[in-house]
């Protein structure tokens, strides 16, 4: 086991790696041909993709293989529900992915033949993926010899060994990834920009105009001087209907009962550390004892009288060791103190380090190397330039320079080091982070410092205390089971300080604003109808009556949600068409800019350097259609009338730029546009793909 050892250190996250090697990166063809379902439909299915369905033990499978590896990797018994949650999603993109291509694959010819995916593994340059488990970490080089005595016996096993399993699903990630790279190659191959793309881009980017314009905002006639009928928004809608589409979602309110101890459970923390005062009193070793009795670990810090609060501060720098100060409250916890010992310690320390970082493979020998480099110190060594060569963090850069720094700042191993030694000392510390030589440069001067054992009972709800909370829920949602009952209740009852809004869940969310794990209540508001009023859920150390307010279908918006919207769209672009008649009216006896302006008591505003590039047209805002209409007139012309975001427009260009071959180079103008279009490949044509093959997810059915 030990190259699967290897393998969990130096592979990473499981999930880095998934994601890293699955390119999504493909384009829009022509995906209509999609073929029937090959088994009924039925409650099992989890997914619809381009009318193949696909059923719930297929996709639970493919999590499964995946959760397998990632224990492998991790050397983990069991993963938690984070974990779960990441690889299900990455085994739900995978699956459409390779749905989603297979076919075209087929048909383009594309495969990596056996020799080809050798050459990837096995090859002069091995793929990043293989080389990097296989790399040695302190020279940097590929350890040649070790992989291919792993390949020869992995390849010699009869069984599937764990180490033969792994190898095997980074092989098909390879796989996968250089069919997708070839696909991806052969589409950019395909994008290219003519000479006329490149010269207009040329152009657009470098002609630059200055121009006058006049505005009349639509605010300039009322809304009630605007008739708009019901066949108008029908017919706006209609016509529109793309513009309103909306992703499946829901709007929930809900009310919540807080579980907040009894006076009983505050007596039962206390009496339960009066109980365990006699013992603690006399116990030999603080440390021990608190560590087997409190709820909260020993703090082994020592502190000064500044850091602790008044009273405490106070009794422990006035005190004898072993006295205990207490049962105290604090932070919702009853709490006895013994002051453990008092020592002299510097408040702050200066000192460097150099980091030896600990894998499976160099486990045996870090000792041996830290050291080492403790005798090359002792022998004169520059420590900087150790630091530089051997450490493995970013004090390194400074040659292990960590400044000063006060107790607690650092971790406790390393911290107790420098605070416990003396100016000058080299010393060999173990962390959570590996090995630590550690130099002690300078110490502030010693003050008085006292160490503190505290026992912890924290004041918890009792399972009476509970029981009272959910009946009071229960009633709650008894009597109030209609929205009308509901909302009458939260107004009668004063309950809005308990009451919460959480508008657009989406299918798949766990987290409804700040309460623990609450994808149940997310699951039940999609499977309950508008209006309806839930059960009575908890989570964490609360109860939650909710109503579903808005149930939201993927799709366009229905009318009478958006009604008042599209009025208003309706209204404007009437306004629209009145404004655009009127100056198109008095244009016609205007021979410049300044001649409409006047009829009008208007005053021309003047703009500089516009460009089709800009992305405002100076004080107006954002106004994309008038910037791409000033850019396209001749100087002197007056437009006509042009519609834009905030009113209507005219406008007239005073000076052109016109770009010179020298302002931006063909070729470079050509390659900008090829790069924009192969950017583009990645995600606006994966996208495009999938929704041509409308696929359905069910996951939030069994999730």
């Amino acid at each position: 086991m030990a190259i699967l050892e290897k393998l969990r250190v130096r592979a990473g996250l499981l999930l880095a790696i998934v994601i890293g090697l699955a390119l999504l990166a493909f384009v829009l063809s022509d995906f209509l041909d999609s073929s029937g379902s090959l088994f009924t439909r039925s409650k099992y299915e989890i997914a619809e993709v381009s009318g193949k369905s696909v059923p719930y033990t297929d996709y639970e499978t493919l999590v499964n293989e995946l959760e397998e590896i990632q224990k492998l990797q991790s050397g983990e018994a069991s993963l938690n529900e984070e974990t779960m949650d990441q690889i299900r999603n990455v085994t739900w993109e995978n699956m459409i992915q390779d749905m989603l291509l297979e076919k075209q694959y087929e048909k383009l010819g594309i495969e990596v033949p056996k020799d080809e995916l050798r050459d990837l593994i096995m090859g002069e340059n091995p793929h990043p993926a293989i080389a990097q488990l296989f790399t040695d970490q302190q020279t940097g080089i590929f350890n040649r010899q070790a992989f291919n005595a792993f390949m020869q016996r992995i390849n010699n096993e009869e069984e599937l060994s764990a180490e033969k399993k792994y190898y095997l699903y980074i092989e098909n990630e390879i796989f996968r990834q250089r069919k997708n790279i070839k696909y991806l190659n052969l589409l950019r191959k395909g994008l290219y920009a003519t000479a006329f793309e490149a010269d207009l881009y040329r152009k657009e980017s470098s002609r630059a105009v200055d121009a006058s314009f006049i505005m009349q905002g639509f605010n300039t006639l009322s809304d009630s001087a605007i008739q708009v009928t019901d066949e108008d928004i029908k017919k706006h809608y209609k016509e529109n209907i793309n513009l309103f589409k909306q992703k499946e979602s829901r709007d929930i309110r809900y009310v919540y009962f807080d579980v907040i101890p009894s006076e009983a459970d505050f007596q039962a923390a206390k009496q339960s550390v009066l109980d365990i005062m006699p013992d603690f009193e006399t116990a030999e070793d603080i440390a021990q004892f608190v560590s087997m009795e409190s709820d909260e670990s020993f703090d082994s810090r020592n502190y000064t009288q500044k850091e602790l609060s008044d009273s405490i501060g106070l009794f422990m720098f006035s005190s004898a060791p072993g006295t205990t100060y207490g049962p105290y409250l604090s932070d919702n916890a009853y709490r006895v103190s013994r002051l453990a010992s008092v020592r002299y310690l510097p408040d702050s320390v200066k000192a460097r380090h150099i980091l030896l970082r600990a894998t499976q493979s160099n486990a045996q020998t870090l000792y041996q190397m830290a050291d080492s480099l403790v005798n090359l110190l002792k022998g004169g060594t520059d420590f900087s330039t150790l630091a530089m060569l051997y450490s493995g963090d970013g004090s390194a850069q400074t040659g292990g320079d960590l400044g000063w720094f006060r107790e607690g700042e650092m971790v406790q191993s390393f911290s107790d080091s420098c605070f416990l030694g003396k100016k000058g000392d080299t010393k060999i510390v173990a962390s959570q982070y590996g090995l630590h030589v550690v130099q002690i440069q300078d110490q502030s001067a010693p003050v008085k410092k006292v160490q503190i054992g505290t026992i912890v009972k924290k004041v918890v709800s009792s399972e009476e205390t509970d029981h009272e909370y959910y009946v009071k829920a229960n009633e709650f949602a008894g009597m109030n089971n209609t929205v009308e009952k509901f909302n009458k209740a939260i107004e009668t009852q004063n309950l809005y300080s308990v009451t919460k809004t959480a508008l657009n869940l989406a299918p798949m969310d766990k987290k409804v604003n700040d309460l623990e794990s609450a994808r149940s209540l997310v699951n039940w508001a999609y499977k309950a109808e508008e209006k309806d009023i839930s059960p009575v859920f908890k989570f964490g150390e609360r109860y939650v009556v909710a109503v579903v307010d808005k149930v939201r279908e993927e799709g366009p918006v229905p009318l009478k949600d958006i009604r008042a919207d599209v009025e208003n769209r309706v209204r404007q672009q009437k306004k629209a068409e009145s404004l655009v008649a009127s100056l198109a009216a008095k244009k016609a006896d205007a021979k410049t800019i300044e001649d409409l302006a006047k009829s009008l008591g208007l005053q021309p505003e003047p703009v500089a350097n516009l460009r089709f590039t800009s992305s405002s047209l100076g004080n107006a805002g954002i106004e994309p259609n008038v910037i791409a209409a000033a850019t396209a007139l001749e100087k002197g012309v007056v437009s006509d009338p042009i519609i834009g975001e905030n009113g209507v427009y005219v406008l007239a260009v005073n000076n052109i730029t016109e770009p010179s071959e020298t302002d931006v180079n063909k070729d470079l103008a050509r390659n900008y546009v090829e790069r924009n279009y192969s950017a583009n490949v990645n995600y606006v044509a994966y996208e495009a793909l999938k929704e041509l093959a409308e696929i359905r997810d069910n996951r939030r059915e069994f999730y």
